[in-house]
């Protein structure tokens, strides 16, 4: 990135108080738990792996959520989020026909922790904790 394009997508953000899409943008692995069985009862535990990538829009990240079964990646879902600056986290609503759930994803430096919330009860029924994946591991991804 030149030194002029990442010092105007810094004073870019210095005005919005957002961090930008390259805070997520990369491959993370860790574990999702379920918290509430009695809100969410079909609920399991998981290691996943999510890929962030640019949205289709500034300021937009994409989601590929995968879980591990079996040592092999099985996609779960895929949906854009946007920093919420009210709530200081990235945010996505996503409805399904079985669901309604609002994920809240943060980030400090290579460790992402969030939470899967239903709605319309705010219950909270999942927790994830991932940490970024090395160059290795992305490139190894891609081949």
């Amino acid at each position: 990135m030149s030194a002029w394009l990442l010092l105007t997508v810094l004073l870019t953000q210095a005005g919005t108080g957002a961090p930008g899409p390259e805070q997520l943008v990369g491959l993370w692995r860790g574990t999702s738990v379920c918290t509430d069985r009695r809100a969410a009862p079909a609920c399991n535990d998981e290691t996943v792996v999510y890929e962030f990538t640019a949205g289709p829009k500034p300021g937009v990240v994409h989601w590929a959520a995968d879980k591990v079964v079996n040592g092999k990646r099985e996609p779960m879902g895929e949906s854009d989020l946007a920093y919420d600056a009210a709530d200081a986290c990235w945010k996505v609503e996503i409805t399904t026909p079985r669901v309604k759930i609002v994920w809240r994803l943060s980030v400090s430096g290579a460790h992402l922790t969030g939470t899967g919330r239903l709605l319309p009860g705010n219950e909270t029924v999942r927790k994830v904790d991932l940490t970024r994946s090395g160059e290795d591991d992305v490139r190894a991804l891609h081949q």
